[in-house]
């Protein structure tokens, strides 16, 4: 399986958005604004959407769900209802509808990438219900670990000794397990138990 990273502008902001393919099949985790960049990616790459999938529910990892939903009508979307203060029209949502999905992460162990098992790892703290994907050596975190960072706990429903937790269960997969996380570059569990200043290994 191919992971591919893309950087997603919007609203003066970036984030990260991975896109996993085995062939024509794909799979998108955080979708995180309306940019070109990711429709054009699919396209050009002749890919054909079969998952969408969220790691929290902040408003820079999903604006661009909407649109591909449309795009790609026959996707599951698999986000944790525990986040849904984020995802309900309210003072926590920038987009003004409330997005549907198919499947509760929360409710989850393990998914199926293409054919491929990952661990579903809850991870609180960032967010109520923030994840973490798991396999061999590949962690997907979301905004829970940074190269040299950590996600913010200051936004309602974060919280920082929940997060530091959330960390230190990172912290017992592989020192080689590389971190795609939400922001920034990637980095590996062995780099971040050793400098990352805000929680050693």
């Amino acid at each position: 399986m191919n992971i591919h990273a893309l950087t997603l502008y919007g609203q003066g902001m970036s984030s990260n958005c991975y896109i996993l393919n085995n062939g024509e099949k794909a799979v998108v985790i955080d979708p995180g604004f309306e940019d070109n960049n990711l429709f054009d990616f699919l396209r050009n790459k002749k890919l054909n959407v079969e998952m969408i999938v969220l790691t929290h529910g902040h408003f820079d990892h999903w604006g661009g769900l909407k649109k591909l939903q449309s795009l790609y009508p026959n996707a599951k979307t698999y986000a944790s209802s525990i986040d849904d203060i984020w995802y309900k029209v309210g003072p926590n949502n920038r987009y003004n509808y409330e997005p549907l999905f198919d499947y509760d992460l929360n409710k989850l162990n393990e998914i199926n990438f293409l054919g491929e098992k990952y661990k579903v790892i809850k991870v609180p703290g960032h967010s109520s219900g923030s994840v973490a994907f798991y396999n061999n050596k590949t962690l997907i975190s979301g905004d829970v670990l940074f190269f040299r960072g950590i996600g913010r706990y200051d936004l309602p429903e974060g919280d920082y000794d929940t997060l530091i937790s959330s960390i230190k269960k990172l912290y017992t997969l592989p020192n080689e397990t590389t971190v795609y996380s939400g922001h920034g570059r990637q980095t590996t569990i062995g780099f971040e138990k050793e400098f990352n200043p805000f929680i050693r290994g």
